[in-house]
């Protein structure tokens, strides 16, 4: 540690945003990372390199990159029109649904009626605070709206709906012989009302 003097008083501040919120935030920070680790790899297989060589070609690609460059080279091998018509479909769903992650991820939460730069209180317990929440634009964005009110459940929502644009992704990564091995194992279990597990967790919608 290379600040020892820290006091605990300060670093072990409450945030005043309830635990439901913080538990939403932290849930669509890490299924955005899976997001992000899966286009590497869909990326990888349309442009036809190893794991070993993939990350030195991608290492520095930020998501929208990386989608432009799955398209292209997903037309190159001339892959099955239904592959590339999905991959668009679901890209174009990620880059909606990243700038709505990205505001709740980066911009400043403050709680709705009260000022972001005020001077905090001391207190024993969490503030009692009614929704919605406010997200401040960074400073050092010049276009938009300068804040935004959220409620928890927004966040939430994103998180689902995060999280299922994963599982489609996911499928897009693998081998056509892999993806139907797992599929068929998977359909083998049973299924949800009336949905196959192999539709639910290795969804391909282009497969026969």
């Amino acid at each position: 540690m290379s600040l020892p003097d820290r006091p605990t008083v300060v670093t072990r501040w409450e945030t005043g945003l309830p635990p439901a919120l913080l538990g939403a935030i932290g849930k669509l920070s890490v299924v955005s990372a899976e997001i992000e680790k899966v286009l590497h790899e869909i990326y990888w297989k349309h442009a036809g390199i190893s794991k070993i060589v993939g990350p030195i070609v991608t290492d520095n690609l930020n998501p929208k990159r990386l989608g432009e460059g799955i398209i292209k080279f997903a037309k190159i091998e001339k892959s099955d029109t239904k592959i590339l018509d999905d991959l668009k479909k679901l890209l174009k769903e990620f880059e909606l649904l990243n700038q709505k992650r990205n505001q709740f991820v980066h911009w400043t939460w403050s709680i709705v009626g009260v000022n972001v730069e005020s001077t905090p209180t001391m207190s024993q317990s969490p503030p009692e605070i009614v929704p919605p929440y406010r997200l401040m634009k960074p400073i050092y964005k010049q276009s938009g709206h300068a804040s935004i009110d959220v409620e928890v459940s927004e966040v939430e929502n994103l998180c689902e709906d995060l999280s299922w644009l994963l599982r489609r992704l996911v499928p897009h990564s693998l081998e056509e012989s892999d993806l139907r091995r797992v599929r068929s194992e998977a359909a083998a279990l049973g299924s949800i009302n009336g949905q196959s597990f192999s539709d639910l967790f290795w969804p391909a919608p282009w497969l026969d």
